[in-house]
């Protein structure tokens, strides 16, 4: 029965030769009288630049992980404590915006405010949206009501 790895004194040679042949280029490579210290400054650079790229991706994921943490932390207090959600007035119009524009393409004309819970939608809209950007500030976390003070845009 014959292994699937040889590993005689014949092999071991071969690849000494073949690592010592590699390692040889990649010094000649580099230390090149001509090009070498350009060669190094390209290598040193791109290991810099991995390096803040990596450390870049991880303090997002960590700042992601901590916002989540954060969120769900909120929940549970909110759900323990019961009752209707308490938001700032300026995070209330955040996320009234945000929601409308997922249903509406072309809110330039309307503009969001929020005072003590109650959002105030005034501006132009086609009727049709209207309704249906109302009813999207009702559904956002924490609006107590909405006052509708749109008019049809023309």
């Amino acid at each position: 029965m014959s292994s699937r790895h040889d590993n005689s004194p014949a092999n071991s040679g071969a690849l000494a030769f073949l690592l010592g042949l590699g390692l040889g280029a990649a010094v000649m490579y580099f230390l090149d009288p001509d090009a070498g210290r350009r060669r190094r400054a390209l290598v040193r650079d791109q290991c810099a630049r991995g390096g803040h790229a990596l450390q870049d991706a991880t303090e997002g994921a960590v700042q992601a992980a901590a916002n989540r943490t954060r969120g769900y932390i909120k929940r549970a207090q909110l759900a323990v404590k019961g009752g209707d959600e308490y938001a700032e007035d300026w995070v209330l119009e955040a996320r009234v915006r945000a929601a409308m524009g997922h249903v509406v393409a072309d809110l330039k004309d309307v503009a969001v405010r929020a005072e003590n819970g109650v959002v105030i939608l005034e501006g132009g809209a086609p009727s049709a949206d209207a309704q249906e950007l109302v009813a999207c500030a009702r559904r956002v976390r924490g609006v107590r009501d909405v006052d509708n003070r749109l008019h049809p845009a023309g």
